[in-house]
């Protein structure tokens, strides 16, 4: 599939969603493409989709995949849970990162954050069974609402996956000031599970 660095992506390459097709990625705010296009460089048989809301960042993370000649990485503009919807048919994703989303600290501003209750059944459904959520971030209390919406329906699953992990842009940034970010690796419980409990 030829781009042209002017072109703003909203599609995802044809065959990323057909049965046998490697497992699929989500970075979800993806910045410059730091950690998914680097993800896709260390792991060449697993798709890498990088999702930002900034259309000429998503330009620069699709030159940068073209300059690196990289299959397995794409980038798509698009804001909130439209994305998902629009692009992801249910039980696609193997793995769903959001990394260090805008934590809108102000009380009043609460409400503007990407991790609500709705945005979270969006990740429910792309996800495969089995599948996981991965979180960081560096605000505190944000990562602590974060688990309490997922409390209920989810199991904390350990955060080494085996893999090497790249850094994003902004964990280089808290890490160089001594800072230690919050993150934890969560697995949806099946609703059949869940009624067994």
């Amino acid at each position: 599939m030829n781009r042209t660095m002017d072109e703003v992506v909203t599609t995802i390459p044809t065959g990323w969603l057909q049965a046998g097709a490697p497992p699929l990625e989500v970075d979800f705010g993806c910045h410059r493409g730091a950690f998914f296009i680097g993800m896709a460089v260390m792991n060449p048989g697993v798709n890498f989709l990088g999702l930002e809301k900034q259309a000429d960042r998503v330009k620069k993370c699709m030159g940068k995949i073209g300059r690196l000649g990289l299959a397995n990485a794409f980038a798509v503009q698009g804001l909130g849970a439209e994305p998902l919807q629009k692009l992801l048919p249910p039980a696609s994703v193997t793995t769903f990162h959001l990394y260090f989303p805008d934590p809108w600290p102000k009380r009043r501003h609460a409400g503007r954050r990407v991790f609500q209750a709705s945005f979270l059944e969006e990740i429910r459904r792309v996800l495969r069974p089995g599948g996981t959520l991965r979180l960081m971030t560096d605000c505190e209390s944000y990562f602590y609402e974060m688990l309490g919406l997922t409390r209920v329906g989810w199991r904390e699953m350990p955060w080494d996956d085996g893999r090497e992990n790249v850094e994003t842009a902004f964990e280089k940034t808290f890490r160089g000031m001594g800072l230690k970010p919050h993150r934890v690796c969560l697995q949806p419980i099946s609703t059949d599970v869940m009624a067994a409990i």
